[in-house]
């Protein structure tokens, strides 16, 4: 059975002609398709895209806060991969690139013989990265749901006077006829209690 494979499509930012030849040459007969080429950010930030890229690959000699900070917007805007090829080995450039959420950042690495392996890793560590947001993300999202579900359960116990156990079984059969998140369901009891409670006199 042939396996199908995703094409990968990248943008390339250089202003060295040579280096977007060369990148051109390792990418031929591979997933990787260059659909934007850019000699500077500006021209990647007021870009409209019609193919969404997967992938940037910046090509430059120094690293400036003012050039790391676009890519911060650039990766605020639509997180995706970006590899740095770069002569800047200076701290701050290289913990302001981790910042902007630049995947890798690669110090006199632009070799032909190496591209693959560092985007594949790039790629990679993009994605565990994502992963762990995603993960983290929803930790906070469950965290706060049981807060709000453990007071509503309050409410329910106290208006049918039955136990926790009877209150969360309610809740859950509840969720499950309304096809709604338990945590979504517990807010719409709290709003309702809320909606419900007896004004008090000023």
């Amino acid at each position: 059975m042939k396996t199908v494979t995703k094409t990968i499509n990248t943008v390339v930012i250089s202003e060295f002609t040579e280096f977007m030849n060369t990148l051109q040459k390792v990418f031929e007969n591979t997933d990787y398709k260059v659909i934007f080429e850019a000699t500077n950010l500006q021209q990647l930030l007021n870009l409209k895209w019609t193919i969404e890229p997967d992938l940037i690959i910046a090509i430059m000699n120094t690293s400036d806060s003012q050039l790391l900070s676009k890519f911060k917007i650039i990766n605020e805007r639509f997180p995706l991969p970006i590899v740095i090829f770069t002569h800047d080995d200076r701290d701050e450039a290289i913990e302001e690139a981790i910042e902007a959420g630049v995947s890798a950042y690669i110090v006199d690495g632009f070799h032909e013989n190496r591209i693959h392996a560092i985007l594949r890793t790039a790629i990679a560590r993009f994605k565990q990265v994502q992963n762990m947001q995603k993960q983290l993300k929803d930790l906070k999202t469950s965290l706060a749901d049981r807060k709000i579900i453990d007071r509503a359960k309050g409410l329910i116990m106290e208006q049918r006077k039955c136990t926790e156990n009877e209150a969360y079984s309610l809740m859950r059969t509840s969720a499950m006829n309304q096809n709604m998140r338990l945590g979504q369901l517990a807010q719409n009891i709290l709003a309702a209690a809320n909606l419900l409670e007896p004004q008090k006199n000023v």
